[in-house]
């Protein structure tokens, strides 16, 4: 990495990305956002189920890396998710 350049920072999720569960992760993936500076990916690898309270955590973690002038990607993103935002018309804030 030459001088300058800033590491990306991997945060990963796991479990179902519920209803059930979105507080709580949303919670712990803000805190974490904080610490970082410069690049980040999020990979959704290690998640199982979601409804579309996961893109509304997507779109959460977008304001809060846009407003720390973050650059945020998604990575291993799950084909549901996906499909979810389709629907609702905001693919292009998941690429």
């Amino acid at each position: 990495m030459s001088k300058g350049e800033e590491a990306t920072v991997d945060l990963t999720l796991t479990g179902d990305v519920l209803f059930s569960t979105v507080v709580q992760k949303r919670n712990q993936l803000l805190k974490e956002l904080k610490n970082v500076t410069g690049k980040c990916r999020i990979d959704f690898a290690g998640v199982g189920r979601v409804d579309s309270s996961a893109l509304s955590l997507w779109l959460c973690c977008l304001r809060c890396a846009e407003t720390r002038s973050v650059s945020l990607e998604v990575i291993n993103l799950p084909q549901d998710l996906l499909s979810i935002a389709k629907v609702v018309g905001v693919e292009e804030q998941l690429h």
